[in-house]
């Protein structure tokens, strides 16, 4: 009587999805340098967006020229309905969002724009990640619990998934929720919701942002009153904001129906030249470096 040969099961690290943010040879690699026309120089624009949910973060950014949504959302459906014109790269798992930012650096350039939505939501979809590739490594590892040491490395690699985008050679948007924490003095701030270590986090996602807004809708007395946006580019507490470039205004209203703002605002920044934007940005590292 024959035997049945046994089912040879796929090992761990067969089974696990592409990704970037893997293990790579210790051997440094040779690097090519090509020297570049200083004229040629373009350092790109990096702008975190963040506020409510449901105050129009994701309407406003649709909004922004020769733009592709990096979405996790359903609320993109709110872009369409108002005419947004951008392409849409859909963000339902992490390698999903490995693979689109794959296709980011082959195709875009120093004029197109990438709309993260949200990058709240992708910190979430990266531990979702991690657990499953833990989980499929040994079975008894919770894929919803994660343990002590992996907090670290969760952080350590969405951080550099920010880095990445940052350093791309087209523009960035990053969309995310509000979070409310106290300062170290008690007063209450309102930083992009960004977990991790209570807020350092979200202080090193802010730092590597050359604009940080704050989008907020204005008090009405009644329904009927129109709806108004505020959007805040510097810091008025308890909102955190900043803009290395000093190109915007420290708030604007936005008026309902006035999503193409954003148009406007993007021309102002970048009529700052290129070689002004990469000093303030220098400026900026050294101060925290002395920090």
């Amino acid at each position: 009587m024959a035997t049945r040969r046994p089912t040879q099961r796929k090992t761990a690290a067969e089974r696990r999805p592409a990704t970037n943010l893997r293990v790579v040879n210790s051997q440094v690699p040779k690097i090519t340098v090509h020297p570049e026309d200083l004229q040629d120089f373009n350092e790109s624009v990096n702008w975190c967006i963040f506020g409510n949910s449901g105050v129009g973060k994701t309407v406003l950014a649709a909004f922004a020229p020769n733009n592709h949504i990096l979405s996790t959302e359903k609320g993109i459906v709110a872009a369409k309905r108002v005419g947004a014109t951008a392409k849409l790269l859909r963000a339902p798992s992490w390698p999903y969002v490995e693979a689109s930012l794959d296709w980011a650096d082959k195709n875009l350039t120093p004029d197109d724009w990438l709309t993260v939505d949200s990058s709240s939501k992708m910190q979430e979809l990266l531990i979702r990640w991690w657990l499953e590739v833990q989980h499929e490594e040994n079975e008894s590892r919770d894929l919803d619990i994660p343990q002590l040491q992996d907090h670290q490395k969760w952080q350590r690699m969405f951080l550099r998934f920010i880095q990445r985008i940052i350093d791309a050679p087209y523009n960035s948007i990053f969309i995310a929720t509000s979070m409310h924490k106290e300062d170290p003095e008690g007063e209450s701030i309102v930083l992009p919701n960004i977990v991790g270590k209570d807020y350092t986090i979200a202080n090193n996602y802010c730092a590597e942002m050359d604009i940080v807004s704050c989008l907020r809708v204005e008090k009405r007395k009644n329904l009927d009153d129109p709806r108004r946006a505020i959007i805040t580019n510097d810091t008025f507490p308890p909102y955190f904001g900043k803009d290395r470039y000093r190109a915007l205004p420290p708030w604007e209203v936005i008026e309902d129906g006035e999503f193409d703002i954003i148009q406007d605002m993007i021309t102002d920044i970048m009529s700052i030249p290129p070689d002004v934007r990469k000093a303030a940005k220098a400026e900026t590292s050294e101060t925290r470096a002395r920090a």
